[in-house]
């Protein structure tokens, strides 16, 4: 049963009870021999976005012979506690580790630490500034390709002329940041009549995103779409336009999947979603290929998919949203 929850066999429920079981020792003292497991630590859990990597991350181990150790803060602005489960793993004397950073600058020491002792290191979804090479490689989302998805979307339901607001600029992550400045340029040189007209910096909770977002929507200049950088920021301004009973007149186009059943109905335009799913296979592909001596790709970008009421049942989708990780 032990080996069966390190892989992700047990049908427990998909969500929320996970984080629970997370603090289990996964190994029974006694064993003739501990098996090879690589730590996994999401920026939380209990999301589409982080179970679809759980999924993707379980379903590529055993076929390399390694077991998972899930284990992720329970609130995604949480650095300490992601830290703090890095260096727990790292004690448990686990063979590798992927892990998608909270923030970039806070977790490059304890990473590089993880890597000098000879643990090899997998970064998802952001670049950290530390050169890849042996022990660590990146498996990244294509945030420019993104960027650009959103530019167009808007340029298209704007018929190229108009105004946008950007909410969620996050400068503590490469990945979003990057994600801003392709919206902007894509804007720029694709449709010079669409400008940005707010900009706001991201913050930690739905709850300041919304606050943000309800005060752009109470002056007269309102803009005419909204792009949300994240799952924060889409939702709260998700939840402004609703206050506002303004959900079918401006149009909102999200980023990250924790929030889709809007799409269907209207209320949201679209999101763009990661594959976080292939990201956990690339990444486990990758530390495995590594504690085999094996030649590994040092960074490895996954596309990702725009998502509306046209494609949301399409099967691309559906397996970016595959939750069902402890079903092989």
């Amino acid at each position: 049963m032990l080996l069966q929850l390190a892989t992700g066999r047990l049908p427990l429920p998909r969500l929320g009870r996970l984080c629970s079981l997370l603090g289990i020792l996964l190994v029974l003292p006694g064993c003739r021999r501990e098996p090879p497991i690589i730590a996994v630590i999401p920026r939380t859990c209990g999301t589409w976005l982080w179970e679809a990597e759980h999924t993707g991350v379980v379903r590529e181990a055993p076929g390399h012979g390694l077991y998972v150790y899930w284990n992720a803060p329970m609130r995604e602005d949480d650095v300490q506690d992601q830290i703090e489960i890095l260096s727990g793993a790292v004690k448990r004397k686990v063979v590798g580790v992927i892990i998608a950073p909270i923030e970039d600058l806070p977790l490059r020491t304890p990473l590089q630490r993880t890597i000098r002792a000879g643990i090899p290191v997998v970064v998802v979804g952001t670049d950290l500034g530390l050169t890849p090479g042996k022990d660590l490689a990146y498996v990244n989302n294509d945030e420019t390709a993104g960027g650009a998805l959103a530019a167009r979307r808007i340029g298209r339901i704007l018929h190229g002329h108009g105004t946008v607001a950007i909410l969620g600029i996050n400068k503590k992550l490469a990945s979003t940041t990057e994600r801003a400045r392709s919206l902007e340029a894509a804007l720029a040189d694709e449709f010079p009549d669409i400008h940005v007209a707010f900009r706001s910096l991201a913050l930690p909770t739905v709850s300041q995103e919304q606050q943000v977002a309800e005060r752009m929507l109470a002056v007269e200049t309102r803009p005419d779409a909204i792009v949300a950088l994240s799952e924060p920021s889409t939702r709260g301004a998700f939840f402004a336009l609703i206050e506002s009973g303004r959900t079918r007149n401006i149009p909102l186009i999200g980023f990250d999947q924790n929030i889709l059943a809007p799409v269907r109905t209207g209320d949201i335009d679209s999101v763009i979603i990661l594959n976080t799913y292939q990201m956990g296979r690339m990444a486990m592909k990758l530390v495995a290929a590594e504690l085999a001596g094996n030649t590994v790709q040092s960074h490895v970008i996954v596309q990702p998919q725009l998502v509306t009421r046209e494609t949301i049942d399409s099967p691309a989708v559906r397996e970016t949203l595959d939750l069902d990780w402890y079903r092989q």
